[in-house]
């Protein structure tokens, strides 16, 4: 029975939070982050003078409307409004707002040059944002004129030109909507003259602006999930070539340096010891190894893992691992505590695949610690028709920041990068339980040691 609170299921409640976790807190590395602060950088700046240009053309057009061409102006606005005030304060709040614009403007090209600036470019952006959309509405409010909510373009404009951080682009359309909808019935401003601002016509305006926003928010985190997923891309790509580039070529130059040691030697036959051979062999064999791992994983990448599943002992399996890599385990001093007992359940799984889930989850947890590390293996059923397995050690543990990409594909930690192997170990751990229809993941922290632990399905539930 699936446990709840407030008649809410666990598991909905889980994913709906694992949800708005991702959509609020997506994983993004550093680089990506110096990416964004430097394209916002250049998209403020960019947006800056277009600003500037947008500013001092329309001053033209208000010029000619408001002031030169005033007889006409004063004429229209006291037939449509009903109010012969209407025309000096409109003029007032133009006359007032492009002075403080015209400041604004200035101290924001100013500060994007300061170390505050470049350090705080959210809040710059909201500040541009707001100057475009709050300020004549602040000044109108003081002559009791309240503007309507004329910001389509300002909100079109920021997401093409700023397309990244779509909660900034979120709460700087919230502002001037709640300062529209909230201040202003609240300082009992809601008419121009004898015409109320909450009419038919202006409701039908809202509602464009609400899709004109949810448009805009929507395509700038699209925009800016393709770009962080490009340029993860690229950083896995960088991430691969260095592996290939270090972990093939070691083993040859390693086999070229003793080739050329025996092309020294003036005789016409040469002699080799068998040590020798042995290295070049084992060399051979780490090469072959590695490019059989890119292989498979590029198999299974496109095509899936086949599995012949049978019922098994997992206390049989396990032992077969660690007796397997049991010279690894005594030359690196490890102290192991098997807790995997014979009173489990049978589990339904592919015996190979599974060792080789084993065997890498140990083999990762020797070659990314000191020696002497204690390793514990565990495993028990829960409610769920399945047995959940732990390879703990107590080790130098993991970053947050690199367990949430240690099943990516060639994803390598930072010790591993001295390490030979592609990253593909984990990987292909995750295809496998995947395969088996069981979940696999990690807990840790640095300096704390770290376990991983994976589902996988009891052969007695399949019956059932």
């Amino acid at each position: 029975m699936r446990a709840k609170i407030g008649g809410f299921d666990l598991p909905i409640v889980s994913k709906a939070v694992g949800l708005v976790q991702r959509l609020f807190h997506p994983a993004e590395s550093a680089d990506y982050q110096e990416w964004r602060q430097g394209f916002m950088r250049d998209r403020l700046h960019l947006s800056l003078w277009i600003i500037i240009l947008y500013f001092f053309t329309t001053s033209a057009n208000t010029l000619y409307v408001f002031f030169i061409n005033s007889t006409q102006f004063n004429k229209d606005i006291v037939k449509l409004y009903k109010d012969p005030t209407l025309p000096d304060r409109f003029r007032s709040v133009v006359t007032i707002h492009s002075l403080i614009f015209v400041i604004l403007l200035v101290s924001f090209l100013f500060l994007q040059k300061t170390k505050w600036g470049k350090r705080n470019l959210g809040l710059l952006f909201l500040a541009i944002s707001w100057s475009m959309t709050l300020s004549d509405h602040i000044v109108a409010t003081f002559f009791n004129i309240p503007l309507p909510p004329n910001w389509t373009l300002e909100f079109l404009g920021q997401a093409i030109l700023i397309p990244v951080c779509w909660r900034l682009h979120l709460l700087s359309q919230l502002v001037p909507i709640a300062y529209y909808a909230i201040v202003y019935p609240l300082l009992g401003i809601t008419k121009i003259g004898e015409r109320s601002i909450y009419d038919s016509y202006t409701f039908g305006i809202i509602i464009n602006l609400f899709w004109v926003c949810l448009i805009c928010d929507l395509a700038v985190y699209m925009y800016e999930k393709l770009q962080r997923a490009e340029f993860e891309s690229r950083r896995g790509l960088r991430v691969f070539l260095h592996s290939v580039s270090h972990d093939l070529r070691s083993p040859v130059i390693g086999t070229s340096i003793v080739l050329q040691s025996l092309l020294k030697k003036p005789e016409q036959k040469l002699v080799v010891d068998r040590s020798v051979l042995e290295r070049l062999l084992q060399g051979s064999d780490r090469q072959m190894n590695l490019i059989n791992s890119l292989l498979e994983a590029h198999a299974t990448e496109v095509q899936g893992i086949t599995l012949n599943c049978e019922p098994l002992h997992l206390e049989t399996l396990v032992e077969a691992v660690l007796s397997d890599l049991e010279p690894v385990l005594n030359k690196n001093q490890v102290i192991l505590n098997n807790r995997i007992g014979a009173d489990l359940p049978l589990i339904n799984g592919d015996a190979t695949q599974l060792w080789r889930v084993f065997t890498n989850l140990i083999s990762n947890a020797i070659k990314h610690n000191p020696h002497g590390i204690t390793l514990t293996l565990d495993a028990e059923s829960d409610n769920h028709k399945m047995i959940r397995c732990t390879v703990a050690d107590n080790g130098i543990g993991i970053s947050r920041g690199q367990c949430d990409r240690l099943f990516e594909l060639y994803a390598k930690g930072d010790r591993a990068r001295y390490m030979p192997g592609l990253g593909l170990g984990l990987y292909l751990c995750k295809q496998i339980i995947t395969a088996h229809g069981g979940k696999i993941g990690v807990i840790s922290s640095p300096n704390a040691g770290s376990t991983f632990w994976f589902t996988l399905p009891l052969a007695l539930s399949l019956d059932e």
